[in-house]
């Protein structure tokens, strides 16, 4: 009985170790995930000034993107949505990084958006949850290749 217990206790510390190894990231992950960090912050701070073509500087030349009821988002696209301002009203952004995982040249990112729109009747808030693939490009910049969105559930009245 006491070979079994020794041999347990040594599992479950293997097993702790083993979980310790894999949270631990390596310097080239943590630059890495900074790098896809400040890119995040630099992609809000334009958007936020209606900077679009500033805001293009994130998206992958083979980006696509869902979003429901919309048809897929392209780098063309938003390279064309970036020479005609929109007219609606002013959306602010916000993001909160809830997680990044990196693995060599790609990366994902889980996150949530806040889009603030400014009306007369008073601002109308949208929580939005998002994932994104990010693929290291040929220059070393990280830039989202993939993602999807959806909207959070209305809250319940």
């Amino acid at each position: 009985m006491r070979t079994y217990g020794l041999m347990v206790l040594g599992a479950a510390t293997l097993f702790g170790a083993s979980l310790s190894a894999a949270a631990a990231s390596t310097p080239v992950e943590g630059k890495a995930e900074a790098e896809i960090r400040a890119a995040l912050a630099r992609w809000v701070e334009a958007a936020n000034r209606q900077d679009w073509k500033r805001a293009l500087d994130v998206w992958a030349p083979d980006l696509i993107g869902w979003y429901p009821g919309i048809p897929d988002i392209t780098y063309e696209r938003e390279l064309e949505n970036s020479k005609h301002p929109s007219s609606g009203p002013l959306t602010t952004y916000q993001v909160t990084v809830n997680e990044v995982i990196i693995s060599g040249e790609l990366a994902v990112v889980r996150d949530t958006w806040t889009f603030t729109k400014k009306q007369a009747s008073g601002d109308a808030i949208e929580k939005v949850r998002s994932y994104e693939v990010w693929r290291q490009q040929t220059d070393g910049q990280w830039k989202i290749s993939r993602w999807i969105s959806a909207p959070e559930p209305a809250p319940a009245k």
